[in-house]
């Protein structure tokens, strides 16, 4: 059998992804914030979350690492229905 050997091209650059973890830190900061402040207060905080990061895939020329799936319209479609419908449902709920 043979081995396959890596390519000697020099070292592997690893890319950075901030759209990835931006998106991971918000979704942190909704669960502490319904934690702190109570469900309202994190079900809109991960509205505004949703929302913004339809807006970045919305008009980033290459599709971000991390939020990207399928196509732009359709990413756009669910991150900010998604993003609305939280914001909708988080404001309008009885008993929170």
């Amino acid at each position: 059998m043979s081995r396959s050997q890596p390519a000697a091209d020099g070292p592997v650059r690893r890319r950075r992804r901030p759209t990835m973890w931006v998106a991971l830190a918000g979704i942190v900061l909704a669960l502490l914030a319904t934690f702190l402040l109570g469900p309202r207060a994190g079900g809109v905080a991960l509205a505004v979350e949703l929302v913004a990061l339809g807006f970045v895939r919305a008009v980033a020329r290459r599709p971000p690492y991390g939020i990207s799936a399928r196509s732009r319209a359709f990413d756009v479609t669910v991150l900010m229905g998604g993003g609305v419908l939280m914001a909708v449902l988080a404001l309008t709920a009885q008993n929170m």
